[in-house]
């Protein structure tokens, strides 16, 4: 059975990624506020400790990282600088310092977000962060060969959507997203981008 670490494993999509892992991996939780794991994704020493914690896995999934809407105009430094440091930074930490303790063979999947190719007034920040996500994955494969780097890019998640007051037709289901996940457990491209929307 492969051995799987989730960062953000308490989030709605690593919930149900969990759950659709039941019995067919052994996963090793972690997030902000996990009791037994907690890593912030934004803290380089948080995220090294985490990975020594853990020690080798099969496949490490970051269904974390946060990055705010904000009117270009209009947004702070401090907004463009905790997402850079969360989404962007503890992403793309995700590979430099998690790689190491991946088994050959195995793979590390990231998120990054539909918003990388479809920006809109006030995605500034998630648009720009996600898409240097995409941009990092695109890279490290040049010089990675011995495991694969993918990322899920979700679009509007419905449970999300419901949350907001939106509605929620447009979306995908939570368990839906999650399964595009499960699927790069065993079967993928390194440096594939794939698209978990309607």
């Amino acid at each position: 059975m492969k051995k799987v670490l989730v960062l953000g494993v308490t989030g709605l999509i690593g919930r149900q990624f969990e759950t659709l892992l039941a019995g067919k991996a052994q996963v090793i939780g972690a997030s902000l506020n996990h009791p037994e794991n907690p890593v912030d994704l934004s803290d380089p020493q948080s995220l090294k400790a985490l990975f020594e914690k853990v020690g080798k896995v099969d496949a490490i999934f970051c269904t974390a990282g946060v990055a705010n809407l904000a009117p270009w105009g209009e947004a702070p430094d401090s907004e463009w600088e905790f997402g850079i440091q969360n989404k962007m930074m503890g992403q793309i930490n995700t590979i430099r310092f998690g790689e190491q303790y991946v088994n050959d063979g195995g793979v590390i999947v990231l998120t990054s977000g539909i918003l990388a190719q479809y920006p809109f007034a006030g995605s500034g920040i998630v648009t720009t962060v996600n898409a240097a996500v995409e941009a990092a994955i695109k890279a490290s494969v040049t010089e990675i060969e011995r495991i694969r780097i993918n990322a899920v890019s979700p679009g509007w998640v419905a449970e999300t959507m419901v949350a907001m007051g939106m509605d929620p037709g447009p979306g995908m289901p939570a368990q839906d997203v999650a399964q595009h996940y499960v699927d790069m457990l065993d079967n993928s491209n390194s440096g594939e981008i794939v698209v978990a929307a309607k």
